[in-house]
């Protein structure tokens, strides 16, 4: 007789964790000494900041250096609607 294995539930796309990506505000991105660095593995985000040669920075302002206590506190949070970047630039339609 054949050895039957319990069925298992499929698992969901990345074992049920929550899409990181949402969590990271749309303009949030960081230069390097090559200049922007590609988000494509936003938990590698918080690593990259704490990176002195690395500068984060906000598409909505073009100049500004963000400090990385900004950027753990609104940027990476599902609360960076809140900035006050985000919120002028719904305010200027």
């Amino acid at each position: 007789m054949p050895h039957r294995y319990p069925i298992l539930p499929m698992p969901r796309g990345g074992f049920g964790l929550p899409n990181l990506r949402r969590n990271v505000c749309p303009h949030f991105y960081m230069t390097g000494s090559r200049g922007a660095i590609p988000i494509q593995a936003p938990h590698l985000l918080k690593a990259l900041i704490r990176q002195e040669q690395n500068v984060s920075r906000c598409q909505l302002r073009g100049g500004v250096h963000l400090e990385q206590g900004f950027v753990n506190d609104v940027c990476l949070t599902p609360r960076f609607n809140q900035c006050v970047f985000y919120e002028d630039d719904l305010t200027k339609d």
